[in-house]
C-alpha cells in the first residue's frame, strides 16, 4: 500500500534539462544589491543539467552574454545547489521506499488510523510514519553518522486519470550530523517528459544559507534498463 500511495519513477534512469534561475530573488535572499550589468550576464547565462541515478549532477555553462570575473565561483556554486536537490530528489521522490515486506520490522497501529512502521537495519534506526492511505508523512532516521526527520506534503494529479497517484509537492529535512545541523525546504511542481513526471518548477530554501528559485525547461529523459 505504501509503494502505491504516491508517484515515485522507479524506472526513471536520467533526466537532461535547461535550468533557469531566478537571480532577483537568490540574490534579495543574500541581501545583495545585484548591480545592471552583472544581472544582464547572468540573464543571459545558459545552463543545461544532467542528472543521473545514482551519480553527480553535470552542468555545463554558456555565458552567452559575456563572462563575470567571479564565474569559477559562480559556476562551483550552482553545480552545488543543483547537484544538491538531486541528491534529494533521487532517494526520497523518485524511489519507492520500501523494496519488499521483508523489510518491515514492526508495525505500530496509532490512535487516528496512522502507523509508525520500523524498518532499520542492522547499524540504522528507521521508524516511517504513514496516515490511514497509507502515505508517508514522516521519516525518523537515526544512525551513527546522522540524524534527520523527513516530512514530506502532497498534491493531487491537477489533471488526475484513472490510477493517477499524488505527487510530492513539498519535502523538510532536519539534518544533525556531529555538531552541525542543517534544514532545507524543498517545494516543487512537476512537467510530463516522455512519459515521466518530472520536476519543473522547484525552491530549494538551506535555511540560513541560500533560497533559490530553479524552472527545468525543455527536459528529456531516459528509462532504466531492466535488471538494472
Amino acid at each position: 500500500m505504501i509503494r502505491g500511495s504516491y508517484y515515485h519513477p522507479d524506472d526513471l534512469s536520467s533526466i537532461d534539462c535547461g535550468v533557469s534561475i531566478d537571480w532577483a530573488s537568490f540574490f534579495g535572499a543574500l541581501k545583495v544589491d545585484l548591480p545592471e550589468d552583472r544581472a544582464k550576464v547572468l540573464q543571459g547565462l545558459k545552463i543545461h543539467s544532467h542528472a543521473a541515478r545514482g551519480k553527480g549532477t553535470e552542468l555545463t555553462f554558456n555565458w552567452s552574454a559575456g563572462e563575470l570575473t567571479t564565474k569559477d565561483t559562480m559556476e562551483g556554486g550552482l553545480k552545488q545547489i543543483v547537484d544538491g536537490f538531486y541528491q534529494m530528489y533521487w532517494p526520497m521522490l523518485a524511489t519507492k521506499l520500501i523494496a519488499s515486506g521483508d523489510e518491515i520490522k514492526k508495525v505500530e497501529a496509532l490512535p487516528d488510523g496512522s502507523a509508525n512502521i520500523d524498518v532499520s537495519s542492522q547499524n540504522t534506526n528507521l521508524v516511517m510514519t504513514v496516515d490511514k492511505s497509507g502515505s508517508p508523512t514522516r521519516w525518523a532516521l537515526d544512525s551513527p553518522a546522522m540524524k534527520a526527520t523527513i516530512d514530506p506534503r502532497y498534491v493531487t494529479s491537477p489533471k488526475p486519470t484513472p490510477g493517477d497517484l499524488q505527487r510530492i509537492s513539498s519535502v523538510k529535512v532536519a539534518e544533525r550530523i556531529g555538531e552541525s545541523s542543517m534544514n532545507v525546504q524543498v517545494d516543487l511542481d512537476y512537467q510530463e517528459a516522455d512519459g515521466f513526471f518530472v520536476p519543473k518548477s522547484v525552491s530549494f530554501d538551506i535555511l540560513g544559507a541560500y533560497s533559490v528559485t530553479m524552472e527545468f525547461l525543455g527536459c528529456s529523459t531516459t528509462k532504466r534498463i531492466s535488471g538494472n
